[in-house]
């Protein structure tokens, strides 16, 4: 059990409220991103699509396949439809539920997916199967940061990157250097995770993080202020 999320919580709960942040930016994300109460059209989608998938498994074997929760789903659409990016990376697929729902977004977004199990992961194949031909797979992370930053280059838009298992930290240094919104998952599972979120807000000069222990974003905007988010989500 995770005690300091226990010690953190009323703070957690009254920072996400906006209360105490004194950042105009970092409390119009928090009241507009990261705790927005308001429904998106594509919510009921991702419910259904959640709720298929649970009906035909148990609470273990989610647990297992790395399914992510509803909160959770909700809040990476928020982030994926307030920054719009037309590119987005992601390392390792899990069940693919993560994928469908940032491409929800925009039609003219396209997925860089690095995760060499892909073809053992059935479920992530059938759930992304209707947006293969907006998804670039790859078994070389060094090849996926390659092509999503030449292509976020090439048109200078926003990038958003989720990150569902622990890479190497340079990879994630060269992420957030070329501005990359990154996003990480399962800091409550896995302390390699723990870790890589520790330094990164370490490598970052400038720019902000929002977490609630289990899920972090990382905005490392450089007209910024530097500084760090407890939240409740």
């Amino acid at each position: 059990m995770d005690w300091k999320r226990y010690w953190t919580a009323w703070s957690r709960h009254h920072r996400s409220g906006g209360f105490g942040i004194h950042s105009p930016y970092a409390f119009q994300f928090v009241r507009n991103v990261w705790r927005q109460p308001l429904p998106y059209y594509a919510f009921g989608s991702i419910h259904q699509l959640l709720d298929t998938i649970k009906a035909g498994t148990t609470r273990r074997q989610r647990r297992e396949m790395d399914l992510i929760s509803e909160r959770e789903a909700r809040l990476l659409f928020r982030l994926t439809n307030h920054f719009n990016p037309r590119h987005i990376l992601q390392m390792g697929a899990s069940t693919g539920v993560e994928s469908v729902t940032m491409l929800e977004v925009s039609h003219a977004s396209r997925l860089y997916l690095f995760d060499p199990q892909l073809e053992q992961k059935p479920l992530a194949v059938r759930v992304l199967r209707s947006q293969l031909d907006r998804v670039e797979c790859y078994d070389d992370a060094g090849v996926a940061i390659d092509e999503f930053l030449d292509a976020a280059n090439a048109d200078e838009t926003p990038v958003i990157a989720l990150v569902n298992a622990a890479i190497d930290a340079g990879m994630i240094f060269r992420l957030l250097d070329a501005g990359t919104v990154l996003v990480m998952r399962n800091l409550h599972l896995d302390k390699a995770m723990q870790g890589l979120f520790a330094s990164s807000r370490e490598h970052m000069s400038m720019g902000q993080t929002f977490t609630n222990n289990k899920i972090t974003i990382l905005i490392p905007n450089p007209k910024l202020q530097r500084e760090d988010f407890s939240l409740w989500l």
